[in-house]
C-alpha cells in the first residue's frame, strides 16, 4: 500500500469470529485501517446448521453490491472453511451463488482488477493455527479444531497473534513451497487487494 488514505474500504465475509479477527488483525498489519474494515454481520458465535451455508448465501448480494458502488474504493474478503471440500469446489460453489449458469461452467466470475479475495483454509482455519504457531509438518485432511494445543488457546487470541505471525514473519520471507496449499492460494488472493 503507498498510504492509509489510499486503502480501502473493506467489506468482511466469513463463517465466525476467529475468522474475522484473523482477517481483521492481517489487514491491519498489511496498514489497512482499521476504521475502514466493516464486518457484514457475521453469525459471530450464534448457533448455525452450517456456517458455510450462510458465507455463500450472503456472497451473492455482497458482490452485487460492491459491483453497484465500482466507484468507490472498496474491497471485499471472503473466508470459508474448505472443511471436507477442495478449494476450487468452495470458489465453484461461491460462483453458482452468484450467477447459476456461468458457476456450473467453472467461468471465474471475478475479474482480475476487482478487489474481491476469498480465502480458503483447508480443512478450517485452525489448520492454519496449527501450522503458524505449532508444527508446519501439517496436512490439510487433518481436523486440528480439536488439538489440545489448539483448545487450550483462547480462539480469538490464537487468530490475532497468527495473523499477526503470518504477516510480520512469515509473509516477508516468503511462503515455503511445501507450506498448505490454502495459505499459497491465500498470498495469491491477498493480491487483489493490493493492486
Amino acid at each position: 500500500m503507498t498510504s492509509r488514505e489510499q486503502t480501502p474500504e473493506v467489506v468482511i465475509l466469513c463463517e465466525d469470529i476467529a475468522h474475522e479477527r484473523f482477517i481483521r488483525q492481517y489487514l491491519i498489519c498489511c496498514e489497512f485501517e482499521d476504521r475502514k474494515i466493516k464486518d457484514f454481520g457475521n453469525p459471530k458465535g450464534r448457533k448455525l446448521n452450517n456456517n458455510n451455508d450462510f458465507v455463500i448465501k450472503h456472497y451473492a448480494p455482497l458482490v452485487k453490491s460492491y459491483r453497484s458502488k465500482n466507484f468507490q474504493n472498496r474491497a471485499v474478503v471472503v473466508m470459508i472453511d474448505a472443511d471436507n471440500n477442495s478449494i476450487s469446489n468452495i470458489i465453484r460453489s461461491l460462483n453458482i451463488a452468484l450467477d447459476e449458469e456461468e458457476g456450473k461452467l467453472n467461468q471465474e466470475l471475478r475479474l482480475p482488477n476487482k478487489k474481491i479475495a476469498i480465502f480458503v483454509p483447508a480443512r478450517n482455519i485452525e489448520t492454519w493455527f496449527y501450522y503458524i504457531n505449532i508444527d508446519q509438518n501439517c496436512d490439510e485432511t487433518t481436523d486440528y479444531k480439536n488439538h489440545p494445543e489448539i483448545r487450550k488457546m483462547n480462539s480469538i487470541d490464537l487468530a490475532q497473534a497468527s495473523a499477526t505471525k503470518l504477516a510480520r514473519e512469515i509473509c516477508p520471507k516468503g511462503l515455503y513451497s511445501n507450506a498448505l496449499s490454502s495459505l499459497h492460494h491465500a498470498c495469491s488472493e491477498l493480491r487483489r487487494l493490493l493492486y
